[in-house]
């Protein structure tokens, strides 16, 4: 299986031709990178639209990398992860240089780019993933108060101090999260005691807030460790660690987070994307002169103006300035660029959803995450999607909400839809989600009363579906520790896999649906209800059966969801199965066994990797 994986990776790369480095080659990518962030250190050109382009093209590559190391992990192959990792760091790199360059060339000639009503500089652009704006103040009125772009109707206040300075505004809102990787919290808890058998204890997607079941393949079981830490000796600890085992222990690895105002990304989640806000120098302008233009020739670089020193934070500086260095350095740090509380409001996407009100949340480099503190009158204004609040930050913002807000799940249903195509619906708190399964590919139907137009009635991969639909702010995918917050049915691993396994293998001919006697059944058993369904048409209510699926045994129960409690019982006339696939098969009709027999595998698979991501039997 691995080797015809392999060999498909290799192929649809192939068919690709499209002049782009294949990135999983680390010479290829290498080459590419190196090249382009040299031509582009040295290019003047001032095309925004050629640069989001290169953009583009980049976050395609990041993305090619990411769902091979996520379809890599499913089938145990480790091997490469690490240089694949350095790749996409030089490809934001790559990024980074890009979006620098183009915003300093504009800014050298901004008269160019002036806007004819207000005379100061602004830009607006944008690509599918990208949108670029730049407001530079080139008039210097102390009358205008503000500015407003039109990207994401974002408004900010001009105080004073930055009135009669020569300063820009940049905002660049993307549809994808950099920052959240480098966060500490970013990563799950590790689990305190072995799994039995299926350690699937892997970290989350770099981009992608997914669990590492989004793959379009179906999870294989990991072998469980060997050896503890602890029975190593410490200096082949030292020595042979790769660089993921290296990295610093996460708190959520040793212990929960203490400050309150830092998010703690297993349970909240980014939602419509990263707004990048940055307050710019503007280098000197040309100035014409009878029939000369001068202009300074600079080799200097993009300069970021740093946000104001907290007062308290300053007065330490000044003290032990003032015993350093004496009234020289004092002089110079308060002569820092400084602003008050400025007035700032936006619309969120149209395309994210919120269940509840986001929570806005800053860039804090200097710790590596995201705090909610710096903000005050923060208002949501449901119709219109706008937040406004006050802020002296100036830097990457983000809104974010519960991850596990759609859980537990209220009910969930599987039906055959036609041949070789499927229904799956899942009710969750918050809304309720209809997803039509054919082959190896997944189409969202529903709900239509919510703005999903790039993702509704679209046919996609089963991973690139599950990814936009955590993007726009529904998140239905549990990840390994969800079990820290969210109420769920403990089940064992083992026999959860397998009737998921058996449900997919059987599902182009049988409906399978919540039971309300699974959640306290037991922990080494699971109790599913399941129809014979060849039509394209709901099952009947009196047509469901329960069945009881144990580590050893499969059968079909006489108590149903109608009575009043349940009782095992075992339906006269039936046996006892391995399984529940062949517990199904003993009294279906010769035309379900028909239509199980010519089920593809890849069919199975995109249906198994719902169940497996979704994980129905323990969060309903």
């Amino acid at each position: 299986r691995k080797q015809w994986y392999q060999r498909r990776v290799r192929g649809d790369r192939f068919l690709l031709c499209n002049g782009t480095p294949d990135p999983t080659v680390q010479s290829e990518l290498n080459t590419f990178t190196s090249l382009s962030i040299d031509e582009t250190k040295t290019s003047t050109s001032q095309d925004v639209n050629a640069c989001l382009g290169d953009v583009e093209q980049a976050l395609d590559l990041i993305n090619e990398l990411e769902e091979v190391m996520t379809l890599d992990k499913q089938l145990d192959i480790t091997e490469g992860h690490e240089k694949f990792k350095e790749g996409i760091d030089s490809l934001q790199e790559l990024i980074e240089t890009k979006v620098d360059n183009v915003t300093f060339n504009v800014m050298k000639t901004a008269e160019k780019f002036a806007d004819p009503d207000s005379l100061n500089l602004l830009i607006e652009k944008e690509s599918p993933r990208v949108k670029f704006s730049l407001w530079g103040n080139l008039a210097k009125n102390p009358r205008q108060k503000s500015f407003q772009l039109e990207t994401d109707d974002f408004q900010m206040e001009i105080p004073k101090t930055l009135a009669n300075a020569d300063v820009a505004v940049r905002l660049i809102h993307t549809s994808f999260d950099f920052l959240s990787p480098k966060c500490r919290s970013f990563f799950s808890q590790k689990k305190k005691t072995p799994a039995p058998s299926r350690a699937a204890s892997v970290a989350r997607p770099p981009t992608a807030d997914l669990p590492p079941q989004l793959s379009a393949t179906t999870p294989i079981p990991e072998e469980p460790a060997t050896e503890t830490a602890a029975e190593i000796p410490s200096e082949v600890n030292n020595e042979n660690l790769t660089a993921e085992e290296k990295r610093p222990a996460t708190p959520s690895e040793v212990d929960d987070i203490d400050d309150e105002d830092v998010v703690d990304l297993r349970a909240m989640s980014t939602v419509g994307g990263v707004m990048y806000l940055d307050l710019l120098k503007l280098p000197p302008q040309a100035k014409k002169v009878g029939n000369w233009v001068i202009q300074d020739i600079t080799e200097s670089e993009l300069e970021r103006i740093p946000n104001p020193t907290p007062e308290e934070e300053k007065e330490e500086k000044e003290e032990q300035k003032e015993g350093e260095e004496g009234e020289a350095a004092i002089t110079q740090l308060t002569k820092e660029l400084t602003w008050p509380l400025l007035n700032m409001n936006f619309t969120v996407a149209s395309n994210a959803v919120f269940t509840e009100e986001p929570q806005l949340a800053r860039w804090e480099d200097s710790q590596q995450c995201w705090r909610t503190d710096g903000f005050e009158d923060v208002n949501f204004d449901e119709t219109t999607g706008q937040i406004s609040f006050k802020s002296q930050f100036i830097g990457p913002i983000c809104t974010f909400q519960d991850t596990y807000n759609n859980m537990p799940f209220q009910s969930w249903e599987i039906r055959p839809f036609g041949p070789g195509c499927v229904i799956f619906t899942l009710i969750a708190a918050s809304v309720e989600l209809e997803i039509s399964i054919k082959e190896n590919i997944c189409c969202l139907n529903s709900p239509e009363d919510i703005e999903l137009d790039g993702i509704r009635n679209k046919w996609f991969p089963a991973h690139i579906l599950m990814q936009k639909l955590v993007a726009a702010g529904i998140n239905v995918f549990p990840s390994e520790d969800a079990d820290k917050y969210v109420s769920i049915s403990v089940k064992d691993e083992e026999l959860e896999a397998s009737v998921y396994e058996q449900m997919a293998l059987s599902s182009s001919a049988f409906a399978f649906s919540w039971s309300r006697w699974n959640a306290d059944c037991g922990e080494k058993r699971q109790i599913v209800r399941a129809a014979e369904n060849l039509t394209t048409h709901p099952v009947d209510e009196d047509m469901w059966k329960n069945y009881s699926c144990e580590p050893r045994k499969s059968y079909s129960l006489k108590c149903t969801d109608d009575d009043d409690e349940m009782f095992d019982e075992k339906v006269e006339g039936t046996q006892f199965h391995p399984d529940l696939f062949h517990c199904l098969k003993e009294g279906s009709s010769p035309d379900a066994l028909d239509v199980l027999s010519k089920t593809s595998y890849t069919f199975v698979d995109t249906v198994s990797t719902w169940l497996f991501a979704t994980k129905v039997l323990t969060f309903s």
